[in-house]
């Protein structure tokens, strides 16, 4: 497996210039499974005595004849596969640049899309900004704005958006400025502030090997008060779930259910929420059996194991919090309920929005 992280120093006058300057951006790459890498190419431009690439070979095999540093690519390798978000938060250390676009290695990017993600950081208070994303084979797509709320004990993630300021082209119409909030980045086309992501603690460790990284940090985002950001006018194309699909699909979803779990059990700080989710949880595990869906039991209990580490970040996330599990969610609520914003759970409930929204549009790629 390769995990890749590219970048490109920002254009323009002092930190905040090489933020949000003109030609620059600085993107990287990432992936969590055992597809080979692309080669990285040097950004054009990029000229710098830092090297403007970092590319992170994270496989037991020996992959120095695939993959050779150049100039603007310095490799870091991984002598154990140790998953996505291992792999990643070691390019975010190696990197020399105030933003990372990290993009899986089955993911096309179109050159134009740097600028607008670049452009979203003169705010202060942004984390994070991802693409819009369209299945690469069908030509659909799969990656849109995301809302958050809670309901029958846990937190809500899948629930997808389209702007109506914003045409089938990415291109956004006069007279809309009103932010496009996501409830998360998806690590597979994404650009972070490098000093935020590093100040936060990167993708959380316990999350390992794959699944629920990018929804765990960008909740972690959250609730600390930065904010996360949708930019359809940045289009990327994504080969979906290449990688994952060719493992063991049992012990794929086993990983995820676990990571689910974790990721509540760190995040949810509401009296009333943690009740619902607790009472939820025991249901789905009694009836499991019943609903012939036994490997959630396993889930529950492979949580339960990492327990004690699981306080100790619950305790660190509640006293660093500066927003609460309500604040986030009135904040989607209130983005739900804008006229220039078209919420959905299925892309037939577009299909009488008109030409303004994406005419392709289906749920987005993570489905929670």
């Amino acid at each position: 497996m390769t995990n890749r992280v590219t970048r490109k120093r920002e254009g323009g006058e002092g930190e905040r210039g090489r933020r949000a300057g003109g030609a620059g951006g600085e993107w990287a790459t990432g992936r969590g499974g055992d597809a080979e890498s692309r080669g990285a190419e040097e950004p054009r431009g990029a000229g710098d005595d830092r090297n403007s690439a970092a590319g992170i070979i994270n496989s037991e095999s020996d992959a120095s004849g695939h993959h050779k540093p150049t100039p603007s690519l310095k490799l870091i390798r991984n002598e154990i596969n140790r998953g996505f978000g291992e792999a990643c938060n070691r390019g975010f250390e190696a990197a020399g640049y105030p933003l990372v676009f990290l993009l899986n290695n089955d993911v096309e990017v179109d050159v134009k899309s740097i600028v607008p993600l670049v452009e979203n950081f003169a705010d202060p208070s942004v984390f994070a900004a991802h693409c819009r994303v369209f299945e690469l084979s069908s030509g659909q797509e799969c990656g849109t704005g995301k809302l958050g709320s809670f309901a029958r004990g846990f937190i809500r993630v899948h629930r997808s958006y389209v702007p109506s300021s914003v045409n089938v082209e990415g291109q956004a119409e006069q007279g809309s400025h009103a932010p496009l909030y996501s409830m998360f980045a998806g690590g597979g086309s994404a650009m972070f502030d490098r000093e935020k992501f590093i100040e936060i603690g990167g993708f959380e460790r316990l999350l390992s090997p794959f699944y629920w990284e990018d929804v765990e940090l960008s909740y972690r985002a959250w609730k600390r008060g930065y904010t996360v950001l949708y930019e359809p006018r940045s289009v990327t194309r994504h080969r979906v779930s290449s990688t994952i699909n060719t493992l063991d699909q049992r012990a794929v979803r086993k990983v995820e259910q676990r990571n689910r779990l974790i990721y509540h059990w760190i995040h949810l700080h509401e009296r009333s929420m943690i009740v619902s989710h607790v009472l939820w949880v025991v249901l789905l595990a009694v009836t499991a059996p019943l609903r012939l869906k036994p490997a959630f039991i396993s889930s529950c209990i492979a949580a339960l194991k990492l327990l004690p580490e699981i306080r100790k970040r619950r305790l660190e996330e509640k006293r660093a919090a500066r927003r609460s599990d309500r604040d986030v969610f009135d904040l989607f609520a209130s983005l739900e309920r804008r006229v220039d914003v078209a919420a959905y759970d299925d892309s037939s409930e577009l299909e009488e929005t008109g030409p303004g929204l994406a005419s392709k549009a289906q749920p987005g790629g993570h489905q929670r």
